[in-house]
């Protein structure tokens, strides 16, 4: 009788696991593809109405100018991160120390939100009126501004897709 109580809880756990599990899966978060298109990343700007060939070449060219400083930039947060989890665990942690580069990163993530509005801006500045209307509305659906989510979640490339 015992066992078979214990046997019933263990089960019951593993099916509450199972069905719970679900809530924790990693399903992307829906930015690598368009739902409706199937298109990727790379032809975002496909997305966009009536964008002629000379659009395209120069908002791509953007894009990889804006990678490139964006993972210049993710790469001095890693390194600042780091160094302030290193100060934060030693043995006799200096306050001083450790602000001094929450400062710095809070000045990083500064640069990095200058950078994507800015690099936001010069997009819409290649395209029409009614392409800005459309693209203003897809990038703020997209690009950081659902509820509840922080600076972690706001990763945005400025093409309204999320970037690792």
């Amino acid at each position: 009788m015992k066992a078979q109580k214990i046997s019933i809880s263990v089960i019951a756990v593993a099916l509450l696991m199972f069905i719970g599990s679900d809530m924790f899966a990693q399903r992307g978060d829906g930015y690598g593809r368009d739902q409706k298109s199937g298109r990727g990343n790379n032809e975002y700007c496909q997305n966009i109405p009536d964008l002629t060939p000379e659009q395209e070449t120069k908002i791509e060219a953007l894009r990889v100018d804006h990678l490139k400083k964006r993972t210049e930039y993710r790469n001095q947060m890693n390194e600042l991160r780091a160094k302030k989890q290193t100060l934060m665990t030693s043995d006799k942690p200096d306050i001083n120390e450790i602000n001094g580069i929450v400062d710095q990163m809070t000045a990083l993530q500064n640069k990095m939100m200058k950078e994507r509005v800015k690099n936001h801006q010069d997009v819409r500045n290649i395209l029409t009126d009614s392409q800005k209307v459309y693209f203003d509305s897809r990038s703020m659906n997209r690009h950081g501004h659902r509820q509840g989510e922080g600076m972690r979640g706001n990763r945005g490339d400025g093409y309204g897709q999320k970037g690792n």
